[in-house]
């Protein structure tokens, strides 16, 4: 051990060939120094002193990349920069606390218990593999409870009537085909703006969902993609719909021959410029026509309830319901409308007194 100019002591030892040095203001400081990070090193082989946690998102979201889907990187990003770097982006992997982490949900007492909730999970993963890797000795993220889920908002759904007054308060006759396919097929925002007209069989009568149109980082981009293997589907579509949609065709391919520098998609729904339609404002839409004939808090994810509420009061089998959705599994469809059976069981009722 040998006394610097400084006055600090300084220590080293050999590690994979390699002299480590460390520092301290006294004999026992320095050696305290070096004992710690051998222990680090001992639990986590590939650790490696200075590397911040803003370093490691930088990897981490590289490593995601071609993992998951457009959107949920773009979440990832979303949540890193917005929340979890501007607090904790400055301080090295190993030196993270669970105090520091519950310091970082309180900064965030404003948001939302989804927000908090969605934030402490992405940090989780981001330290999991920093755990995998050994660059860590533990998750110290694991150890913090995220704050209880909010009772969710009740679902707003339109009756069969009220579909009927939706679709007729609307003039524009390339809406009112989205919005009369949304309420018919139950498809997602994104897919029903991501439909080509090779997904279209008219013969069978039938869409497939292969494609997605997403706001990623406040641009409408076309993701060649789903939400999971179970969205990509073909469904079958009522000959009414299959009509309109037969219409809505020429009325696209007059306003393509009309417009100059169009951008060929093949959009079903194209914007104006032959362009992917922007979600927000098809969502915008939705809110005027619902707020039209008097429904307050109707949202574009509404007509996909709206969807599967009729169908479930029309006694389709909740297993079908399931594949129409493209939900992961039977059990996200049975939790999410397990409040109509009641409604199922009313019908049973009444076919049971029918059979005996």
């Amino acid at each position: 051990m040998a006394k610097r100019k400084d006055g600090r002591y300084q220590v080293s030892t050999t590690i994979n060939g390699k002299r480590q040095f460390f520092y301290g203001s006294t004999k026992k400081a320095a050696t305290k120094a070096m004992e710690d990070y051998l222990a680090k090193l001992t639990c986590a082989i590939n650790y490696t002193a200075g590397l911040t946690l803003y370093q490691w998102s930088e990897e981490w979201l590289r490593i995601k990349e071609s993992t998951v889907a457009a959107s949920t990187l773009a979440s990832y990003k979303y949540v890193i920069k917005t929340y979890i770097l501007p607090y904790l982006g400055n301080m090295y992997l190993d030196t993270i606390t669970t105090l520091n982490v519950r310091a970082l949900l309180r900064t965030l007492s404003d948001k939302s218990a989804r927000t908090q909730s969605y934030t402490i999970t992405v940090l989780r993963m981001m330290l999991k593999l920093a755990v995998e890797e050994e660059l860590i000795p533990k998750n110290v993220a694991d150890f913090v409870k995220k704050p209880k889920a909010q009772k969710m908002r009740e679902m707003v759904t339109l009756s069969r009537a009220q579909v009927d007054q939706f679709l007729n308060v609307i003039s524009d006759a390339e809406l009112h085909t989205i919005f009369r396919l949304a309420f018919t097929s139950g498809l997602r925002r994104s897919e029903l703006l991501g439909l080509r007209w090779s997904d279209v069989d008219f013969k069978a009568g039938t869409i497939s969902v292969n494609q997605t149109v997403l706001n990623i980082e406040d641009k409408t981009t076309v993701v060649a993609s789903t939400k999971n293997k179970s969205s990509k589907r073909t469904i079958s579509i009522d000959p009414a719909t299959m009509a309109e949609l037969k219409q809505h065709r020429v009325n696209v391919s007059k306003r393509r021959l009309q417009t100059l520098h169009w951008e060929d998609h093949n959009l079903v729904f194209p914007g104006r410029r032959g362009n992917a339609r922007d979600p927000q404002k098809v969502s915008k839409h939705c809110r005027k026509f619902a707020k039209a004939i008097g429904v307050e808090g109707f949202s574009m994810h509404g007509t996909r309830h709206t969807h599967a509420t009729l169908l479930i009061e029309a006694g389709v089998n909740f297993k079908v319901i399931q594949m129409r959705l493209g939900h992961s599994s039977y059990q996200m469809t049975m939790d999410i409308y397990s409040h109509l059976t009641p409604v199922m069981e009313a019908d049973v009722k009444e076919k049971l007194a029918l059979i005996f």
